[in-house]
């Protein structure tokens, strides 16, 4: 090893344990804060058991204290007398050693057959029962009742229930309230005193308090022989603590679980305080109160120490490699989880919006059927039929849409790098959107400073993006408001320009967090959602912004509620000859053919060639074919069915040279699909086997079907639903059918 090496390697291991010796100091700081937390979790645990425990009881008692007013209650009465006879003989068959009832003028009636009045012995100073459920809406109420031998033999640490009566008489008399009185060795019984013991001895001491601090159950069972009798009281004689009682007080009323650590003449405690009012049950205006040796948590955390630096080296190592481990699957995780919430609820907002208009359609159709021999209702049909027509194209426009996001986010959208003039194509979209923006009231505007028109991109696309924003801003903008487009250019080089497209509005604008999320498909604001003229499919943003990076151009956005909106779109282009052809679209593997239809998927159609001929409709859904067959025949064609591929095939070698001069081909049939079918007919020995025009006609629309398709020997691709003016169009220009009659009967 040179001496080079040796240098390297001792630095590296100096500073390798620099860097254990800082994980040891902050290792065993940290291990000291997980072992308090270890223990305060334990201790959780037993204030937890203890509370559950104390909390049954008390609840039994209640069920009990509650049978007896639904029994006193069931045998009636007529006299007080009889009241006190049945108060006595409860008494003696439950668990309450006294039980006393309180009348609406005060008077307390007892098991004892003695009456105390307000102001009598110790119930008019002590304790007035009368005041038991004034000041809140509590129905049943549990406390700590101290009293000696003269108050009707009820004697120290006792705890007393109560419910409140809402119909109760007696004699005439209404009754407010029914008392029962328990020892308090009922609730020591279920708690866990001494706890965390170790060699037969205990250092953690339970207790029970009330908001004064009043202990309702000691921390040892002789409470009175000590006379320590509240919290508070020990807290002033200790020594030091690291609460004061007044963030004491205060931490209480609000409820809180918190810990503090307190140091006398026994040594430093740590005292957890835990209120009852977390849980279901009885309101219990009491807080649980556990005391550990602060020596406890010194041994077990000096134990636990001890094995930790131990095995400090192994854990470094693993943690390390646990850590990266941890790191890869999380994020994987995450992925997972992020990849099925948005895909949840993208479908579940598709399935929306494809459902509402789909049951108006359902319903226009179900009227349609109820009244269409109603000659009087014919205008009425016929805006049903509008209607309906108008939920379909917002139905197919939805689809293309999802199509477009879906080819988007796979990154199948091809981008065509055909020549055409910036200054035209902005002219083609305030055009579009002129009629749009005054139809709304608004105040339409373009600004112009483009010193090179000529470049080379996808301008179809790009109205596509400006559109839909400049569209928005018609929408969501009040009527009398304004929307100016300005374009710019900015030269980048000699021979590129970023060309800048900023829409301006005075419209309602968006909140912050709607800013966020105005990406995110399906995405509506609020206001819009308000209104059912403002709503759309909220696919809009979402595909310009891929459109936008696709092209390798920017969005941004800035809104202020009630203000507007600028949309800024900079997209970068090569500048272009004005006077040279158009250069081929660009073709990145994988991608669809240029020229490709955006909407539909289509490919550009072959040259329409005159001949004559019949159309052989290959269509296995009685619906489409029936369909299809009537539209061509009242057109003026003469059509063939076939209900298979293989049903086509066999008509189309029967039939005479020629006979044929379209086949509208469906891709998924039975018995043979429309893929084999075509590669079949173009296998055949015959003339036209090559020649007749065969069109993929389906609802298939991606890019690998388009592929299979033309591999099969189809000549084009029609996407269903048929863009009927445009396919009657077609089939009149290869079979020369006397189809004139179609631009006129359909709009």
């Amino acid at each position: 090893m040179s001496r080079h090496d040796k240098i390297f390697y001792s630095k590296l291991l100096l500073l390798f344990l620099g860097i254990v010796s800082l994980l040891i100091f902050f290792y065993t700081i940290k291990l000291r804060d997980v072992i308090e937390q270890n223990i305060l979790f334990n201790i959780n645990e037993i204030a937890q058991h203890d509370k559950r425990a104390i909390r049954t009881c008390i609840e039994l008692f209640l069920d009990e204290l509650s049978g007896v007013e639904k029994r006193l209650a069931a045998q009636g009465g007529d006299s007080l007398r009889e009241l006190e006879t049945r108060l006595n003989l409860e008494s003696s068959t439950t668990p309450f050693k006294r039980l006393f009832m309180l009348a609406e003028d005060g008077r307390i009636f007892t098991d004892k057959f003695l009456i105390y009045t307000p102001g009598q012995g110790g119930i008019g100073g002590r304790f007035d029962f009368r005041h038991l459920f004034s000041g809140n809406d509590r129905k049943e109420l549990v406390l700590r009742f101290d009293d000696n031998a003269e108050f009707a033999g009820i004697s120290r640490e006792s705890i007393l229930y109560a419910i409140k009566l809402e119909d109760f008489s007696v004699a005439g008399l209404r009754m407010t309230a029914l008392i029962g009185f328990t020892d308090i060795s009922f609730l020591q019984e279920h708690l866990i005193i001494e706890s965390f013991v170790r060699n037969d001895r205990a250092y953690g001491f339970s207790s029970v308090i009330d908001m004064n601090g009043n202990y309702i159950v000691g921390r040892t069972r002789d409470i009175y022989l000590r006379n320590d009798t509240n919290f508070f009281t020990q807290l002033a004689a200790s020594r030091s603590s690291s609460l004061t009682k007044r963030e004491i007080v205060g931490r209480m009323a609000r409820r809180e679980d918190f810990s503090l650590y307190l140091e006398d003449g026994d040594g430093k405690k740590l005292v957890y305080f835990v209120p009852f009012i977390n849980q279901a049950g009885p309101h219990l205006d009491w807080y649980f109160l556990i005391m550990v040796n602060n020596d406890f948590l010194v041994a077990r955390q000096a134990t636990f120490t001890l094995m930790g630096l131990s095995l400090l080296v192994l854990v470094v190592l693993l943690l390390t490699l646990f850590m990266l481990y941890g790191i890869f699957s999380r994020n994987r995780l995450h992925m997972a989880n992020e990849s099925v919430r948005v895909r949840s609820e993208f479908l579940s907002n598709m399935s929306h919006e494809i459902r509402t208009p789909l049951n108006g359609l359902i319903g226009l159709n179900h009227l349609i059927a109820s009244h269409v021999e109603e000659r009087d209702r014919l205008p009425q049909i016929r805006d049903w039929l509008g209607k309906s027509r108008s939920l379909a194209e917002y139905l197919l426009a939805l689809l293309n849409d999802i199509l477009d996001m879906s080819k988007l986010q796979a990154g199948k959208i091809d981008i065509v790098n055909a020549r055409f003039s910036i200054t035209d194509m902005i002219a083609d979209v305030i055009f579009m959107q002129t009629a749009n923006a005054e139809k709304n009231g608004l105040l339409l505007s373009l600004e112009e400073n483009v010193p090179v028109p000529w470049v080379l991109g996808d301008a179809t696309r790009l109205k596509q993006i400006l559109v839909n924003i400049i569209g928005n801003a018609a929408k969501f903008t009040p009527s009398g408001g304004s929307i100016t487009v300005t374009v710019h250019q900015e030269r980048t080089d000699e021979r590129h320009v970023r060309t800048i497209y900023r829409c301006r509005d005075t419209g309602r604008g968006m909140s912050r967090a709607f800013l966020q999320k105005l990406f995110d498909p399906f995405t509506q604001d609020a206001q819009a959602q308000q209104h059912a003229a403002l709503k759309g499919t909220g696919l809009g943003m979402p595909i310009t912004r891929e459109l936008v990076r696709a092209m390798g151009g920017s969005i941004e956005v800035e809104s202020e509620e009630g203000v507007g909106s600028t949309f800024t779109v900079g997209i970068p282009s090569e500048i272009a000859d004005p006077g040279a052809p158009a250069p081929r679209a660009a073709r990145t593997p994988g991608m669809p053919p240029a020229g490709q239809d955006a909407a539909s998927g289509a490919v550009p159609s072959p040259a329409p060639v005159a001949r004559g001929g019949r159309i052989l409709l290959a269509e296995d859904a009685e619906f489409n074919a029936e369909f299809l067959m009537e539209l061509l025949t009242d057109e003026g064609f003469s059509v063939v069915h076939a209900e298979n591929g293989q049903a086509a095939l066999d008509i189309f070698r029967a039939s005479a040279v020629g006979e044929f001069a379209v086949i509208l081909m469906d891709m998924q049939m039975p018995v043979m699909d429309g893929c084999e079918a075509a590669a079949a007919i173009r296998a055949l020995d015959r003339p036209d086997a090559t020649t007749v025009v065969i069109y993929a006609c389906t609802a298939n629309t991606f890019k690998e079907d388009m592929d299979k398709a033309l591999a099969s020997g189809m000549d084009d691709f029609l996407t269903k639903p048929i863009d009927i003016k445009v396919f009657l169009r077609k089939m009149a220009a290869i079979t020369g059918a006397p189809a004139g009659d179609a631009d006129r009967r359909r709009p």
